[in-house]
């Protein structure tokens, strides 16, 4: 298995010619998964020609004409935060985020891609257009700090390690993940009980839809000869929240440090520089006040888990990761401010929630069983040999691949709603 490993952490960089194949096999994989429309024409060539004109401004006037030009990196950071506050584009919630225009397709994640690349002093090529474009890419990430070539290894070689992640993916997404929607009617409800049952299962939601899709898109790339970042290393095998951001949507966290940690450091205290981290993250997301309290929370809780730690408090700083995650996964998910206020009142009102999901569908019923399983064993058996790599290696063993198959046949249906929560904007 190490030997496996090793041969695809050695990888070469992209020439035209790999690039070229890598944004064609993106195009068709769109069309494949994605039903083709009028609008999915500009969905794919608005991107790439957006991009080539930002690659040109910055390679031949900006780059030669400041010699440090960080503030256009900002820029490009926050013009997803200008199109949501103009409202076109909708706040990522968790639900599907639409644009107003098909013209903005992608818009947050090449943006972010450029900016990291353009902050980072990278040399910028034309040629890169079509690595930050690719349709795929930008439905639902990863953002693009990583991209080597694997096509001089064998296909049979990069369809024995490749595959796996795609069926774990395709298990986690369509499984866990589709069915859940069907429990999203809970966010209407403000009593205690019923807000922390939908913040579980909403983290599940997410968790699964996020990294399934991010896994199926690391298998189906690995497999055409393209390593990109594995975007998830399993975050629930964590002892604290500090471990649970470094493991959770890995590329943004990248960006957001280099970007607004690294540079703030250099004048603020440690506290200060997580608050601009955070409050980054919530304006990429949208810009709703949720999304600003949702950023304010996490800040506490990420200083207040570093002081536990300095206090050698680690099962307190466990049981607050997971009142963190819940807690900040409430405010993520509802940007009814109002709705979100009478939450925080915390009254108690019963249990029947509980009797609700009772009867529900078995889909979801075993959608949740299996997702709260998941997180589970990826807790409790954290420090097993088999975990400790966080690249799903207990998932990708024969015994647990023919168990999802089993699963799959058994148990796949179309209830519930299918969409990638980052996608779309």
């Amino acid at each position: 298995m190490k030997k496996k490993q090793l041969l695809f952490e050695k990888s070469s960089e992209l020439n035209l010619l790999d690039l070229t194949y890598f944004w064609v096999s993106g195009v068709i994989i769109y069309f494949l998964l994605f039903p083709f429309k009028l609008d999915s024409i500009i969905e794919v060539f608005i991107p790439i020609t957006l991009v080539f004109s930002l690659v040109i401004f910055y390679s031949f006037f900006l780059s030669k004409l400041f010699k440090n030009p960080k503030g256009f990196a900002y820029l490009l950071f926050f013009s997803i935060s200008i199109f949501s506050f103009f409202g076109l584009t909708e706040t990522l919630t968790g639900k599907a985020s639409y644009f107003t225009s098909s013209y903005l397709y992608g818009l947050s994640f090449y943006t972010l891609s450029l900016a990291y690349w353009i902050y980072s002093h990278k040399d910028l090529k034309i040629i890169d257009t079509l690595k930050f474009s690719n349709p795929i890419l930008l439905s639902t990430g990863p953002i693009v700090i990583l991209l080597k070539s694997l096509r001089h290894k064998s296909l049979s070689s990069r369809l024995n390690y490749f595959l796996p992640f795609l069926m774990v993916g395709i298990f986690f997404f369509q499984i866990l993940s589709v069915p859940l929607t069907s429990t999203f009617f809970l966010i209407e409800k403000t009593d205690v009980v019923s807000s922390v049952v939908f913040g579980v299962i909403f983290e599940l939601f997410v968790y699964t839809n996020f990294c399934g899709l991010s896994l199926i898109l690391y298998g189906i790339l690995g497999i055409l000869g393209y390593k990109i970042p594995l975007n998830f290393q399993q975050p629930f095998s964590s002892n604290n929240l500090i471990e649970f951001w470094r493991g959770w949507h890995i590329t943004l966290s990248r960006v957001l440090k280099i970007l607004f940690y690294d540079e703030t450091r250099k004048y603020l205290p440690a506290s200060g520089s997580l608050f601009f981290v955070f409050f980054a993250s919530s304006m990429w997301h949208g810009v709703s006040l949720n999304f600003f309290i949702w950023g304010v929370f996490h800040t506490i809780t990420f200083i207040f888990t570093i002081f536990l730690l300095k206090h050698k408090q680690a099962l307190v700083s466990s049981i607050l990761m997971f009142f963190g995650i819940i807690f900040g996964r409430i405010i993520f998910a509802d940007n009814d401010i109002n709705r979100l206020f009478e939450k925080f009142k915390f009254n108690f009102k019963d249990f029947e929630v509980f009797e609700t999901l009772s009867n529900q569908p078995s889909a979801v019923l075993l959608s949740i069983f299996l997702s709260i399983s998941l997180v589970a064993f990826e807790f409790c058996f954290k420090r097993k040999k088999f975990m400790i790599k966080k690249n799903y290696k207990f998932l990708r063993s024969p015994s647990a691949l023919l168990c999802i198959a089993l699963i799959f046949i058994l148990f796949v249906s179309d209830f519930g709603d299918s969409f990638a929560i980052y996608g779309q904007r």
